[in-house]
């Protein structure tokens, strides 16, 4: 691989990697999890969970990556040759693709709400802003025109960035938005901490209670440990590929997930402090939380309308930072396949997912009412993406380095010391892929 497609830097990939963790899910949907699994009890398990399953999967996702030096379907196919392994696997890294692709097709109809926000200031004065707020969003969603407007604009902005390339695009987009990103998550943090409830936040999310620990609940962190962190879709693996050579994967993995992982606690406190100090205020799940309930909780507080432009300003940046990683795997493989020029494919591409979009917009209004085994196309793509293909991606990785290729290629390419070795590999061998096979079991068919 050329010098033109390794990140510049250490720290860029480590950026890149928690930009793709970092997504709308973990700022909307990990404190709604919170919330209704029992507080304290799934935020433990959820941090247990991070480390015994989404440590070791995501390790092995860069070391393919890194190994193969290619798209995750070629780097699938070195190791297979490299090793004699059945040439079937790199059919892993096709699903890893089109499953991103799909999933950007509807992920960008949200962000170009959330885009859409920014400039959605409440006038001041209102007798009734819940009604306001919930009427605005209504109409939005119930108006094509608009959702198109704002799903093009950000499809334009995510292929604009890719399109560029790894480091010119990708590299130097992921170094300016994260540092934003985090600077802005704090300071929402701090303004909700001063103006909201921060004592029963607090209480809420760090003091123990571990008689909400049920089934439910462990399945439950199970699965938001997985999800956030961008495993079973091959954008880690896409990005792994760029790593610098003396690039510690270890290390690396732990700096991804300790971000990952902070950006979730601190949504939670940036978010439930404004609840609580609403308790006429539900916390919804996903949408209903973002685009009805805290616009009303932050017009109530002193300089509202300020920091909800700087959260979706947040949310959009989040939005962005994952939706450049779902575009990647499926545009290297392209330009390794056609060789043809990145930016032809990224239009293409762009496109295609623009066009598949239509039918998640529509699935708010003018095709609400149509649905095949009692989904729209908008829930089916969801329950596609999110319930099968991603849990059999990440089910197969594990699969792959913890049982298939040779022991010895792992540790020899983690470069961490022998007793974390051990416990990472038990871990990626029985209990990664015994939860991950849980996890697909319950999303797909319970």
């Amino acid at each position: 691989m050329s010098n033109s497609k390794i990140w510049k830097g250490n720290s860029t990939f480590i950026l890149a990697a928690a930009g793709s963790a970092v997504g709308l899910g973990n700022i909307w949907k990990f404190p709604y999890m919170v919330g209704s699994n029992g507080g304290s009890a799934f935020v433990i398990v959820y941090l247990f969970c991070i480390l015994i399953i989404g440590l070791p999967v995501m390790a092995s996702e860069i070391l393919i990556g890194k190994y193969g030096r290619k798209s995750p379907i070629n780097s699938l196919k070195k190791i297979s040759e490299d090793f004699q392994l059945n040439k079937s696997w790199k059919y892993l890294g096709i699903l890893g693709a089109f499953a991103g692709v799909l999933i950007l097709s509807y992920y960008s109809v949200f962000a170009g709400i959330a885009f859409s926000y920014i400039f959605n200031i409440f006038p001041s004065g209102l007798e009734n802003p819940s009604k306001y707020s919930t009427s605005y969003f209504s109409s939005f969603a119930a108006s094509p025109l608009k959702l198109i407007l704002w799903h093009s604009i950000f499809i334009i902005f995510t292929c604009v960035i890719v399109g560029f390339g790894v480091v010119k695009g990708i590299g130097r987009s992921v170094s300016l938005l994260m540092p934003i990103f985090f600077i802005f998550i704090i300071l929402i943090a701090i303004y909700s901490s001063i103006t909201g409830d921060i004592d029963s936040t607090l209480f809420f999310l760090f003091n123990p209670n571990f008689s909400a620990l049920t089934p439910q609940v462990i399945i439950s962190a199970m699965g938001q440990a997985f999800f956030s962190l961008s495993i079973g879709m091959g954008a880690i693996m896409a990005y792994g590929a760029y790593i610098p050579e003396n690039q510690l994967i270890g290390k690396t993995v732990l700096s991804i997930i300790l971000l990952d992982t902070f950006v979730a606690l601190i949504a939670g406190i940036a978010i439930f402090p404004i609840v609580f100090s609403n308790p006429e205020l539900m916390a919804n799940a996903g949408p209903s939380l973002i685009f009805e309930t805290l616009p009303v909780a932050f017009y109530s507080l002193p300089f509202g309308n300020i920091f909800s432009v700087l959260f979706f300003v947040l949310l959009s940046i989040a939005a962005l930072s994952s939706s450049i990683s779902l575009l990647e795997p499926f545009t290297a493989w392209m330009e390794e396949k056609a060789k043809t020029e990145r930016r032809i494919i990224v239009f293409v591409l762009g496109l295609l997912i623009w066009i598949i979009g239509l039918g998640s917009i529509f699935s708010f209004n003018i095709w609400a009412e149509i649905k095949f085994f009692g989904l729209n196309f908008l829930e089916g793509l969801d329950y596609l993406t999110n319930n099968v293909m991603l849990p059999m991606g990440g089910f197969f990785i594990a699969l792959l380095t913890g049982w298939i290729l040779p022991k010895h290629f792992l540790e020899e390419n983690l470069n961490i010391n022998s007793s974390l070795f051990k416990l990472l590999f038990f871990c990626l061998r029985y209990i990664s892929i015994g939860a991950i096979f849980l996890i697909f079991l319950y999303s797909a068919f319970l």
